[in-house]
């Protein structure tokens, strides 16, 4: 999959993932600054789904975690994402313990009692050989009813595209689903298209993600409606 994030929002990417509340709570508040963006995961299984969310840039990866362990994420993050920088943060000091970290995928390996400045000159250090990705151009091609990222396209339904078009001039790129459908139908939307609107929002995120390497492309915003995320440029 393409990193997609908008170029506006700028930054590095960070996940914490700890399961002591209070720890990755102040790991939080340290690292979200300008230039980075930090996020949190108490689990294996919760930062599968950030990342399915935004892909990150650096991972700090507890390795007493509930579930999966800390050494097993590592090894399956690297596979999956090479160039990802990947810190370990355990309170496992033995020599041992380190060479296993070394070898299931660490860049670097620091033992609690954590100290933010070995944390920040890490982050440092790998931020120089990870530049941050900016969007690709994604562009929306009203007359052909098409969606272009680079020399790929997907076509795409007159109500497809009229639903991209309208949450890209949306306010934050946000509309409530009654109000998306409705601009997208000139207010005439049939009986079978309301019933149907979940359907057609879910095909055309896995048509986007089998042709262009999309994901996520609009997300669900509970309570409210449809985000379309990262930038869309829009030709007439």
């Amino acid at each position: 999959m393409h990193r997609w994030v908008d170029s506006m929002s700028g930054g590095y990417q960070l996940v914490v993932v700890e399961d002591h509340d209070l720890v990755r709570e102040e790991l939080l508040g340290f690292l979200n600054r300008p230039g980075w963006v930090a996020r949190g995961a108490d689990c294996g299984e919760t930062l599968d789904e950030l990342l399915r969310q935004q892909p990150a840039d650096i991972v700090l990866l507890d390795l007493n975690l509930p579930g999966e362990d800390g050494l097993v994420i590592s090894r399956r993050l690297r596979e999956r994402f090479p160039e990802l920088g990947l810190i370990m943060l355990t309170a496992r000091g033995q020599p041992s313990d380190k060479a296993a970290g070394y070898q299931h995928g660490a860049d670097v390996y620091l033992t609690k009692p954590l100290n933010i400045a070995e944390i920040e000159a890490a982050l440092a250090n790998l931020a120089r050989r990870i530049p941050p990705q900016v969007a690709p151009d994604l562009c929306l091609d009203l007359g052909q009813m098409l969606l272009r990222l680079g020399s790929r396209q997907v076509h795409l339904t007159g109500l497809e595209t009229r639903l991209l078009h309208e949450l890209g001039l949306a306010p934050r790129q946000c509309l409530g689903a009654q109000e998306l459908l409705d601009r997208a139908c000139r207010g005439a939307a049939t009986s079978e298209q309301r019933r149907h609107f979940a359907v057609t929002i879910s095909r055309l995120r896995t048509k986007v993600g089998l042709h262009l390497g999309l994901e996520p492309l609009i997300k669900a915003v509970y309570g409210h409606g449809y985000e379309l995320i990262g930038s869309l440029r829009i030709e007439r």
